[in-house]
């Protein structure tokens, strides 16, 4: 797979929305509307994966000055954009591109970008049976969050970037 992984332009917007509705169940997944607030406030920490043209994957999110992920950070405006924490908001890829290391990529990619602009920690919230996997990159586990996004029961995981 050629796959490359680059910062998001406006052009992504009905990609990334497909991506994100393959990935998420309606209640959970950013609406158009927010992928368009956040291709326009923080495009580069918006990565996309891109394989022979086509987006296959993204994972995006802002600065925050929050521990941990909030319901309020989801919706336009409700990140500030300033601080040492990164606070990855999703992380999708296609179906038929899903077990080839395109979430792996995105993730390392994100990663690094933080630790090159000086940030502190990068957090995130999953799902209980994804714990294992962010644990792969550095996360730990910090517990259930007070995050009810989509009506789902979430854990806050947490990278200290070294």
């Amino acid at each position: 797979m050629d796959l490359q992984i680059r910062t998001v332009t406006p052009a992504d917007l009905d990609a990334v929305c497909q991506v994100e509705n393959a990935g998420f169940p309606p209640a959970e997944a950013a609406t158009r509307a927010a992928f368009q607030y956040r291709i326009a406030a923080f495009p580069e920490w918006f990565l996309v994966a891109e394989e022979q043209g086509r987006v296959v994957g993204l994972l995006n999110g802002p600065a925050t000055r929050e521990r941990f992920i909030c319901d309020a950070i989801y919706e336009p405006g409700g990140a500030d954009g300033e601080g040492e924490t990164m606070a990855i908001l999703g992380l999708a890829v296609l179906p038929e591109y899903r077990r080839n290391g395109v979430a792996a990529q995105l993730m390392k990619a994100y990663l690094a970008k933080a630790r090159q602009a000086g940030k502190r920690r990068v957090v995130l919230t999953c799902k209980e049976k994804l714990i294992h996997y962010y644990e792969r990159f550095g996360f730990s586990n910090c517990g259930v969050s007070q995050s009810v996004h989509g009506g789902a029961v979430w854990y806050d995981m947490e990278c200290i970037l070294a």
